[in-house]
């Protein structure tokens, strides 16, 4: 991995790398308190780890498709609230379940990206592969439409799905998936099986015979 050693407020200064700057005082703020090195970096898509990353395999992805997830796709982090794909950022060991200013990190962010996330979600439709806790911090508006997923292997709901989120992000991005075609979402020998509609959350089922993940 190349690793960048230009301190991170440095190269921050820059909006090249940080697709949020207007977080940088919050994050400023985590980063003392929690002792965070600031260098080197790397940027988010190659920094994080876990079942999700390791099958999304980013670094192979078509340029197309790669451009496509940098444009759109949003991680959210109990460090930086929120993060662009590319945004550089260093290694860190913060959770949402940590304290600062005598509220759990989860709290502190959900005060903060209320606002932010009411905003910039407006009208929009979101492909949510949030995990509880990050969930937690987001603000969807009314007039969003919210798309979740859940697999079923066999006859058991996948308990660990990330990889299944994994191969469902690249479907989607590869193919151009919309609400008008969902249905025709498929990864190894997952297939859709339902598509519901509940207000603003648009729930969709995957089946599968659990032959490859």
């Amino acid at each position: 991995m190349d690793l960048v050693k230009e301190d991170l407020f440095s190269l921050w200064e820059s909006k090249e790398h940080n697709r949020f700057p207007q977080l940088n005082p919050y994050r400023e703020e985590l980063i003392k308190h929690f002792n965070v090195s600031t260098s080197p970096l790397a940027p988010a898509w190659r920094r994080y780890k876990g079942k999700f990353w390791d099958s999304l395999e980013f670094w192979c992805l078509p340029p197309k498709v790669q451009q496509d997830i940098k444009d759109k796709g949003i991680i959210l982090s109990p460090l930086f609230g929120m993060l662009g794909v590319e945004d550089y950022i260093p290694k860190y060991h913060v959770s949402y379940g940590d304290v600062y200013g005598g509220k759990k990190v989860k709290t502190f962010w959900k005060e903060v990206l209320k606002e932010i996330t009411e905003n910039l979600l407006n009208e929009a439709v979101v492909f949510d592969f949030l995990t509880t806790d990050q969930r937690e911090t987001v603000s969807f508006p009314e007039n969003a439409k919210v798309v979740r997923f859940e697999y079923i292997r066999k006859d058991k709901k996948v308990v660990n799905p990330m990889p299944h989120r994994a191969y469902t992000l690249r479907y989607i991005a590869e193919w151009n998936v919309n609400l008008e075609n969902l249905d025709k979402i498929n990864f190894y020998d997952y297939k859709v099986e339902d598509v519901r509609e509940e207000g603003n959350l648009i729930k969709v089922v995957m089946r599968g015979e659990g032959k490859y993940i």
